[in-house]
């Protein structure tokens, strides 16, 4: 099996909304190349994906994780956000929303900020803190603790 714990982030696929036409770009900046480790969760979701596609006669490694031969498109994300959101009886947010989900928890459970900036994949990690300044508010108190405690 080829999956390995590492994800390469090095190319974008861009959608078109009339149809299943896509193309394949380069990410939008220098720092958006990236190799990320992947949670263990990921992974195994991932080799599920792998073991269901390697049932197909035509199947190879060019394959797309999400989608087969072809990406999935744009809308058939958005209806399967929307009917998972239906389900859990959620509050639906935007796609790009689920990126800044993960940072804000990721820094709200203590995560460095430079290495949230890197995995984000920004250039600068003014990026990362003009963006999620507002989560350290609350952690004012935790340094408030830490002089009380010296």
């Amino acid at each position: 099996m080829w999956i390995t714990q590492t994800l390469r982030v090095n190319k974008n696929v861009v959608s078109y909304i009339e149809g299943k036409k896509f193309r394949i770009t380069t990410p939008k900046t220098k720092s958006s190349n990236r190799i990320l480790p992947m949670p263990d969760i990921l992974v195994n979701g991932l080799k599920q994906v792998y073991e269901n596609f390697k049932k197909y006669q035509n199947f190879n490694k060019k394959w797309f994780v999400f989608g087969g031969v072809e990406p999935i498109s744009n809308g058939k994300i958005r209806t399967h956000k929307i009917s998972n959101c239906n389900k859990a009886k959620l509050r639906e947010i935007r796609i790009h929303d689920f990126r800044h989900s993960c940072a804000s928890l990721l820094i709200n459970s203590g995560a460095n900020i430079n290495m949230v900036a890197k995995y984000l994949g920004h250039t600068k990690i003014d990026e990362t803190l003009n963006t999620y300044s507002h989560l350290f508010k609350n952690k004012m108190n935790d340094i408030v603790n830490i002089i009380n405690n010296l």
